[in-house]
């Protein structure tokens, strides 16, 4: 699956059934029980994303400061919730 940005574009996995209850999982712990983003729990989201999205991150990556990674991971992590969203 591809997605695209302002930094390039970019081929992801797609997403597995357990992953996507895995990431699900990650989601929760961003939001908490006050529902506020909890700025830590959300760069663990966009690590997760980053582990189960692409393969070798740091040639994919090299040209990229980490704001600009950041962005990428969340547009696949986007990409993944678009996935989702259909399901419901």
């Amino acid at each position: 699956m591809t997605i695209k940005t302002d930094h390039g574009s970019f081929e992801i996995r797609d997403i597995t059934f357990a992953q996507r209850r895995d990431l699900h999982r990650v989601e929760i712990r961003v939001a908490g029980n006050s529902g506020e983003i909890n700025p830590e729990s959300f760069y663990e989201l966009l690590e997760f994303v980053r582990e189960m999205a692409f393969g070798d991150d740091e040639k994919i990556f090299e040209k990229l400061d980490d704001n600009e990674i950041d962005t990428v991971l969340l547009a696949a992590y986007n990409k993944y919730r678009e996935g989702v969203s259909k399901k419901k």
